[in-house]
């Protein structure tokens, strides 16, 4: 039996993604929560040779490495089907106050605040969809 199913890797979860997942605390996986794509585990340096990708538990407060910013595995995450441009905007205002508010460990926000200015034009008309920053607003 041929079978079609391909395992997820960091490429399928590019910066700002919005996924689904179950966040680690003291060696217990906690129930599935949403959460945002940082980059790929090491830096955009390592796009194409991480097997982890950084996520941020916005749910869980202002970015702070370890208790809501963690690296997971690729089949951990579920996308949603939603982005930073279309969410709902209170939770959307959250994540970019919490941008603003946390901190990432050396420059792993830098490209999602990037993402999250760039929907914050598109949502309040400034600016239309960018193709480049399209393809990292949205999952291929």
């Amino acid at each position: 039996m041929l079978t079609t199913d391909k395992k997820p890797t960091v490429q399928d979860f590019p910066t700002a993604t919005l996924v689904i997942a179950g966040p680690w605390h003291r060696g217990h996986q906690l129930d599935t929560r949403p959460a945002v794509v940082v980059g790929p585990f090491g830096g955009t340096e390592f796009k194409d040779t991480a097997t982890m990708t950084v996520v941020w538990y916005f749910t869980l407060g202002a970015p702070q490495p370890g208790d809501n910013v963690q690296a997971m595995f690729p089949h951990e995450l579920t996308p949603l089907d939603d982005t930073l441009t279309t969410m709902n905007p209170d939770v959307f205002r959250d994540i970019v106050c919490g941008l603003r508010r946390g901190r990432f460990a050396y420059d792993d926000g830098n490209e999602l605040r990037a993402a999250a200015r760039q929907a914050w034009r598109e949502r309040t008309g400034l600016a239309d969809a960018d193709p480049v920053a399209r393809h990292t607003l949205h999952r291929s």
